[in-house]
């Protein structure tokens, strides 16, 4: 009977803490740094990441820096723009789990509230710029609808 009770107060000892090892948290490396170098020296790696040329991602960044959604009269300055529009392309360019706020928020060096608040800000800029920010050739084949 001794061996079941204990037994009992083990399961419920793990019920109440439902954590059997407990993991440190991992830092956090982020990569937007090397946005600039990729841009400069190895413009596959920034398309990959960004899923757009750095030239394009310059102007569509000077197109909507000075929307009124990025600027606040907070204690708590917005991060700049370009740094929003990185997080918001790197987020919408990839799917799956590359794609989870949890891991676009590791990439970036940020919170995941921060990340949604970066998508918020740029849905708003580049929506409400539609017609100055997303242009198709009709010419270009890749741009025609099949």
């Amino acid at each position: 009977m001794h061996f079941i009770d204990a037994i009992g107060a083990l399961h419920d000892e793990v019920e109440k803490c439902r954590v059997l090892d407990v993991h440190p948290s991992l830092t956090r490396a982020p990569q937007l740094h090397l946005l600039q170098e990729w841009a400069l020296l190895s413009p596959e790696k920034f398309r990959r990441k960004l899923r757009i040329d750095a030239e394009v991602f310059n102007k569509l960044t000077t197109l909507i820096q000075a929307h009124p959604i990025f600027h606040n009269n907070s204690n708590n300055p917005q991060l700049p723009v370009a740094v929003q529009l990185a997080i918001f392309l790197n987020g919408v360019g990839h799917y799956g789990n590359a794609a989870t706020t949890k891991d676009i928020s590791n990439c970036a060096g940020v919170s995941v509230g921060t990340i949604y608040n970066c998508y918020k800000r740029v849905m708003i800029a580049i929506l409400q710029l539609h017609d100055r920010a997303i242009h198709f050739d009709p010419l270009n084949r890749e741009d025609q609808i099949e």
